[in-house]
């Protein structure tokens, strides 16, 4: 869903909440295909109107601009004119079938979708590495039924981290395999106590706008337990990227019976869990070519007019010109010192 669009929606829901009866509403979109049965359900099942409004507010706030449409032509079709007049400013430009027919790529839908869960944008250098990236959108298909655990494995600086979050760049991959939501967390090196403090901010995030926790959990076990409760019965379906994970027992605090994404140098990291495990490595260093495009991109040159001795630089660097999260910070420097090099040359 668009930024805007989504503005004009949180602006107004006090009032679309107050006035709207949602049985009508929920049959024209549901068949429009914006609402399932098992989510009409939900709604029915609360105890007032009111209630029914909010959930209905709620489920049309994590979808896409379609929906916003469809449920702006309830209003007006139920006689809400009003109401629908106070989203007519924030309406989508683009056509309302736009999302139901690009199945792929990078839609308003995957932006919302990432940025909630916290999933990191590309770096300012970056090259699209399509093999892998197919490859790591294979193996989350296999997740698309059951729970189980994806491995992206390689040495420091190769590019986990970004392949990863490219990989859910992909509005097919959200709405089939995880629809509800990708939720990503920075781990790390870290003691138990550190451990403890991500999974209570996973927590929290988890349970906003709900009254069934008043305080944070106390024990990394009560916390597990907590996170456990909140997936299966409020994110199902939902995918947990644990990024840079350094120790085994690190994934027995999340082992929630959920689909999970990991980073990691170690390749056997996973061993200690159990459930379905899938494997994709990444090996350290890039193609020659690949190394000159980064390096170009870096000097914000074209490829075809870069000087011999870029060759050179790539093949000293041993294709690892191309760094990201601890390795790129570690290397931004040596690359700096390298596009001089390019510099003086020109």
């Amino acid at each position: 869903m668009e930024e805007g669009t989504r503005s004009c929606l949180l602006r107004n829901r006090s009032a679309l909440e107050q006035d709207i009866k949602t049985s009508y509403i929920m049959d024209h979109l549901i068949s429009e295909e914006v609402l399932n049965l098992e989510e009409e359900q939900k709604i029915k099942a609360q105890a007032t109107q009111k209630e029914r409004a909010v959930l209905l507010l709620d489920l049309i706030l994590q979808k896409d601009n379609y929906a916003v449409i469809s449920f702006y032509n309830a209003l007006l079709n139920e006689g809400y004119k009003e109401l629908a007049a106070l989203l007519q400013d924030g309406l989508p430009i683009i056509s309302p079938f736009t999302n139901k027919v690009s199945l792929d790529g990078l839609t308003a839908y995957v932006q919302t979708v990432l940025c909630e869960g916290g999933v990191p944008q590309r770096p300012v250098v970056f090259v699209d590495r399509p093999v892998l990236v197919r490859t790591i959108r294979n193996e989350l298909y296999k997740l698309e039924a059951d729970p189980g655990w994806i491995t992206i494995y390689g040495m420091a600086g190769c590019g986990k981290s970004v392949l990863a979050a490219e990989a859910l760049r992909n509005h097919r991959v959200l709405t089939e395999c995880f629809p509800g939501g990708v939720h990503w967390v920075a781990v790390g090196k870290q003691d138990r106590a550190g451990i403890l403090v991500k999974l209570q901010n996973l927590c929290s995030r988890f349970s906003q706008g709900s009254q069934t926790y008043s305080s944070p959990p106390l024990n990394i076990e009560e916390a597990r337990d907590r996170l456990r409760f909140l997936m299966a019965r409020k994110y199902p379906r939902s995918l947990l990227v644990l990024d840079d994970v350094w120790d085994s027992w690190v994934l027995k605090c999340f082992d929630v019976q959920c689909r999970v994404l990991i980073t990691s140098r170690d390749k056997s990291i996973t061993e200690a869990v159990t459930g379905n495990n899938f494997l994709v490595s990444v090996q350290s260093g890039l193609s020659n070519d690949k190394g000159l495009e980064v390096l170009a991109r870096f000097v914000n040159l074209e490829v075809s007019i870069l000087p011999e001795q870029a060759h050179s630089i790539v093949q000293e660097c041993k294709g690892s010109v191309y760094s990201v999260g601890d390795g790129y910070r570690r290397g931004r420097r040596h690359l700096t010192s390298v596009c001089q090099q390019i510099f003086t040359i020109l």
